[in-house]
């Protein structure tokens, strides 16, 4: 008999933690949304502020706040901006917060058998179905060099913006990339050992 009370009681408790789970109306969610979108109208003012040099300040300061949405926000605002030079600030204000980029490389038109394992023994990427993949930390940024380097080698150029396009140079790759209107790098580079030249993508945008 205590069992079987043992047991009521615990699925009672355990329905009504579910009801109350689901006790949130659509008004109450509507509310929620509303007070997200009002906290996040001031950024969204200050990066369309009239006056270009403060709206690329906010862009820069938001981009390297540590806040995700915040960086979210900027990051799109940046990257899909139509000015270039906003496109490659936003660029190097993200880089130098050290994400991690994920490299996708194209080599369903490469002849060259070994493209698989230059990619896995290269980078330790992953190859499937002719498309390699590589996951790599942007690392410090290197004065001199004027370069930003990675966390596989930190004293070496990795990635370099400038007015010409975005240039990829770690191990075995040579690549040039632009940033596109829908906000990520595309580009080409030459892959040590194949000799055609091997497209490359690298989405900046969630």
């Amino acid at each position: 008999m205590r069992k079987f009370v043992s047991i009521a009681i615990t699925a009672l408790v355990l329905s009504t933690m579910g009801a109350a789970a689901q006790s949130i109306s659509a008004a109450e969610i509507a509310k929620m949304v509303d007070q997200r979108m009002n906290d996040l109208n001031p950024y969204q003012a200050l990066l369309n502020d009239p006056d270009p040099a403060r709206a690329q300040a906010a862009m820069q300061i938001m981009l390297e706040s540590g806040d995700a949405d915040l960086t979210r926000m900027a990051l799109e605002y940046g990257l899909l901006s139509p000015n270039p030079t906003v496109k490659r600030l936003a660029l190097e204000s993200w880089l130098s917060t050290g994400p991690v980029l994920s490299i996708r490389f194209d080599g369903t038109k490469v002849q060259a058998k070994d493209f698989p394992s230059r990619v896995k023994n290269y980078w330790n990427g992953n190859v499937s179905d002719g498309i390699g993949y590589w996951r790599v930390g942007v690392g410090k940024y290197l004065p001199d060099l004027k370069c930003f380097s990675n966390t596989d080698r930190a004293d070496r150029c990795f990635i370099t913006v400038n007015g010409d396009g975005v240039f990829l140079t770690p191990e075995a790759l040579n690549g040039r990339a632009v940033i596109t209107d829908t906000g990520q790098l595309e580009g080409t580079g030459a892959l040590y050992g194949i000799e055609e030249p091997v497209s490359f993508s690298i989405r900046l945008l969630d």
